[in-house]
């Protein structure tokens, strides 16, 4: 990730050409995590990379990273790629939804960007779209099925209702799906803002 401390204490960053699930609350760095780890694979280590956003519109996530002087436009001319996939409820709800269009959209930019790393963040908003488990896990394994045939690095960020309850029903059965989980948390002690990553499994 070339993120300074995290591939210290996982000795190496996240497992290259494999899933990575990020889960947190409100504020506690997944987004920022992920975003962080597709700017320094594009600018670091000249790795093009794709950022798929389920919930934030992609012109704010470009003003967002400026605050950490990052030159998302600069680096999408070359090797970074934002798509903008927030959907409407009534476009999920109106009938048969699946990912597979937008997934072969996105095969097509890998090929031609020759993309090592991709991030699908926000997924959980995405699902309570879909409110139904059974299509859920349909699509959730389509999109980890998509990643092992097209051999990207993955990563993945949902939210956890509870800092230290990650194993809701929606996120539990991705957890056993992918190969890595990260928990990031967020907490107050004594009035100090404490945070937290706990690396929760780590498969290969």
């Amino acid at each position: 990730t070339c993120i300074e401390g995290f591939d210290e204490i996982t000795g190496g960053g996240i497992p290259r050409g494999r899933v990575t699930l990020l889960l947190g609350g409100p504020g506690a760095g997944t987004t920022v995590f992920a975003l962080e780890a597709l700017v320094n694979g594009a600018r670091d280590r000249r790795e093009p990379g794709i950022f798929v956003a389920f919930e934030e519109n992609t012109r704010q996530i470009i003003h967002n990273a400026a605050t950490f002087g990052w030159d998302l436009e600069a680096l999408e001319r070359e090797r970074l790629f934002l798509l903008d996939a927030r959907l409407s409820p009534t476009v999920v709800q109106s009938g048969e939804f699946d990912l597979s269009g937008i997934l072969a959209g996105l095969s097509a930019k890998a090929k031609e960007m020759n993309a090592s790393r991709i991030v699908f963040d926000g997924i959980d908003v995405l699902l309570a779209l879909l409110d139904d488990p059974t299509a859920e896990r349909r699509e959730m394994y389509r999109i980890y099925e998509w990643l092992q045939s097209e051999g990207l690095t993955g990563i993945i960020t949902g939210k956890s209702a509870e800092a230290d309850r990650p194993s809701t029903e929606r996120s539990a059965f991705m957890q056993f799906m992918v190969d890595c989980v990260g928990l990031f948390q967020h907490r107050l002690a004594d009035r100090v803002s404490i945070r937290t990553v706990r690396i929760m499994k780590y498969r290969g």
